[in-house]
């Protein structure tokens, strides 16, 4: 009777142990990664909108670029932006908040970049796209 109590007791410290050994492998693989995260400088964003400009081998449309970052660039409520790099051929996303402009200015804004964008087939518009921000 003794050995078997030893035995169940055994087993039993075994599978907390077991248990517990899974939890801070979890816990430890989160925090490195949140680690590395910051270590690199790298943040995640959700940005209400994001103007994609591709490149079909030929580089980007630099004449939806002008016309679209001059509209941003000169628009009365001064919307902040981002440009996060991609490619060798020019390629970039342009991402904004908007949080200068209430939700009504924000669709009127996101409208007039469309129509901006019209007709390329190089410019992608993206409204709330989570993009990784790398520190430069």
């Amino acid at each position: 009777m003794k050995n078997i109590a030893i035995v169940l007791f055994g087993s039993l410290a075994l599978v907390i142990a077991s248990c517990k050994a899974k939890s801070s492998t979890k816990t430890a693989s989160n925090t490195s990664v949140t680690q590395n995260m910051v270590a690199n400088g790298e943040q995640t964003i959700k940005y209400r909108l994001v103007v994609s400009f591709t490149s079909h081998a030929s580089g980007i449309d630099a004449t939806k670029y002008d016309l679209i970052l001059n509209y941003i660039k000169g628009h009365a409520k001064k919307p902040a932006y981002d440009e996060l790099p991609m490619g060798r051929e020019g390629e970039r996303d342009v991402c904004m908040l908007l949080k200068e402009m209430n939700s009504s200015e924000q669709k009127t804004f996101i409208e007039e970049i469309k129509k901006l964008a019209q007709g390329s087939d190089r410019v992608v518009i993206n409204e709330n796209l989570e993009r990784t921000k790398r520190a430069q």
